[in-house]
């Protein structure tokens, strides 16, 4: 069995495994950002077997590896769909290829997450 460095007690690996957790949170909150309102669009290309998607959607947050956006989708989306992410400052270069990594659908929008491509 692996070590897991964790004290024999339950108690104080409780503790240690709240402090570690809320650690993790705090550090990727700090690395996330709202984008300013004229920056807050993307063009969502969803790459699927019967073609591509094109889908406006509002970037809720951002970080370096990845977004949060919020869209109206006709089809519903999927864990691991594969997409293309174009913002306005970055339509003159091409976008950045994504991974949709989590959906929490609503009546009227998908709010998903997308994970970039390592670079």
């Amino acid at each position: 069995m692996a070590q897991s460095h964790l004290p024999s007690d339950p108690f104080e690996a409780h503790a240690l495994v709240v402090q570690r957790a809320e650690q993790e949170f705090e550090q990727r909150r700090e690395h996330r950002r709202k984008p300013l309102p004229d920056q807050a669009q993307a063009i969502v290309r969803l790459v699927r077997s019967a073609g591509v998607q094109r889908v406006v959607a509002e970037i809720l947050d951002e970080s370096r590896s990845g977004m949060r956006l919020a869209a109206f989708v006709d089809q519903p989306l999927r864990q691991g769909d594969r997409c293309e992410i174009l913002v306005q400052e970055a339509q003159l270069s091409g976008g950045r290829w994504a991974t949709v990594r989590w959906v929490e659908p609503h009546p009227l929008i998908q709010v998903f997450g997308v994970q970039f491509d390592a670079v």
